[in-house]
């Protein structure tokens, strides 16, 4: 298979899923667009579930590569979190949120996916927690347990359903929850 043509397939289908989500785009209008049939995207890709992984993938191998930057990164740990939050939010913000909507409510394997990327963040989270603290930057508190309740908090609001509920875009939500907890851990105003 020729990597140019998957390549091309993905960047034009992470347009279409911005522009429409991932209901409304269809198979149909992506080989349209290409300029190729229906018959050569089946080449490539199994169906629309498995297009959407692979954009979803590229989002998701992007926030990996901030995260690994951001470890490597100067500062103190708080500051380290917040260019962590504030990456993966840019990265996030390339996503319609129709589409992670759509994709929670239609694909639930990809959702599935999503959410067991973001409890493999848990591990870092802690560690800049244990080292925040060793530095007096946050209150004395379980690193561990903070990293969990942070952690199931991003699992339950940040998400589409959740956010549609109370009329907010979903990065308001996180926005409003990463502030919770830096406010409320810090022990003063240094970061």
């Amino acid at each position: 298979m020729d990597e140019l043509i998957r390549v091309r397939i993905l960047q034009t289908a992470a347009e279409l899923f911005k522009a429409k989500g991932y209901r409304n785009a269809t198979l149909s209008e992506l080989a349209s667009q290409l300029g190729m049939s229906k018959k050569t995207l089946y080449m490539y890709f199994t169906g629309k579930e498995q297009i959407a992984e692979a954009v979803m993938e590229l989002t998701l191998s992007a926030i990996e590569g901030k995260v690994a930057a951001a470890k490597q990164g100067k500062g103190t740990p708080l500051e380290v979190f917040r260019a962590v939050f504030t990456s993966i939010k840019r990265e996030i913000l390339q996503l319609n949120p129709l589409f992670l909507e759509d994709v929670q409510k239609f694909a639930p394997g990809l959702w599935g996916r999503i959410e067991l990327f973001r409890s493999r963040q848990l591990s870092f989270m802690e560690g800049l927690l244990v080292q925040a603290q060793q530095e007096g930057l946050i209150r004395d508190l379980n690193p561990k347990l903070a990293s969990v309740m942070l952690m199931d908090s991003i699992q339950r609001y940040v998400r589409p359903d959740f956010a549609a509920k109370h009329g907010v875009a979903m990065m308001d939500v996180a926005d409003t929850l990463f502030t919770l907890l830096f406010e409320g851990i810090r022990t003063n105003d240094k970061e």
